[in-house]
């Protein structure tokens, strides 16, 4: 009797004490997510355009002669991790997978500089389903559950089960921002952040820099 006694009152601190967990490592997440959205914005104004992915898995950005490494979904977006050390940034998220990093090849040229024009025409590809139409870069952390993420040992984790999760490791250039919940089967915890083409547009005018 005592040991089922305890257990149930174990089992009642434990419940609120891993959701107080989990939403410490969410906002841990947003905090991370908008120290990388400051380093990009850093790295524009130093170099003139955005990082390219890491493919490689050596933590820095992966660059030919003619633009980024990998391919890209028609133009629209070039899908891999974050480049954690050219940004001088931490490896990974709380739940210790990497971030996918997307961004738009027009914006990650080195041979263009400055950057593409501004307008609504050209803000970039990538559009992100009830957060922004046009962007030229996304990161996103898989939250929790690490489906469609890529581990700390750099190996691909379980790809996502609900549709939303699938829209955000599936390489193209369409990301979904959704409400939080964990339900099985549609579950979605994914966190993300994006770089605003007409903030970016200001901080470069703001740090002097030219546009087009």
């Amino acid at each position: 009797m005592v040991v089922l006694v305890l257990g149930l009152l174990l089992g009642g601190f434990l419940g609120p004490l891993s959701v107080l967990q989990e939403v410490n490592k969410r906002q841990e997440a947003g905090h991370l997510l908008q120290n990388i959205h400051d380093s990009m914005i850093g790295f524009v104004i130093t170099h003139g355009y955005l990082p390219c992915p890491d493919f490689d898995n050596d933590g820095r950005e992966d660059r030919t002669p003619y633009g980024c490494s990998g391919r890209d979904d028609q133009g629209g977006a070039i899908v891999g991790q974050l480049p954690y050390v050219t940004l001088g940034l931490g490896r990974l998220d709380p739940w210790n997978n990497r971030f996918t990093y997307a961004v738009d090849p027009a914006f990650a040229d080195d041979k263009r500089t400055p950057l593409p024009n501004f307008t609504s025409a050209r803000q970039g590809n990538i559009t992100v389903t009830h957060g922004i139409d046009h962007t030229p870069a996304v990161v996103v952390s898989h939250g929790d559950n690490g489906l469609g993420a890529v581990n700390s040992a750099n190996l691909p984790q379980k790809p996502a089960e609900s549709t939303s999760e699938r829209e955000n490791s599936d390489n193209n250039a369409t990301f979904v921002l959704d409400d939080y919940r964990d339900t099985p089967e549609d579950s979605f915890d994914d966190i993300m952040v994006w770089i605003s083409p007409n903030m970016l547009a200001l901080r470069m005018l703001q740090a002097g820099k030219p546009l087009p």
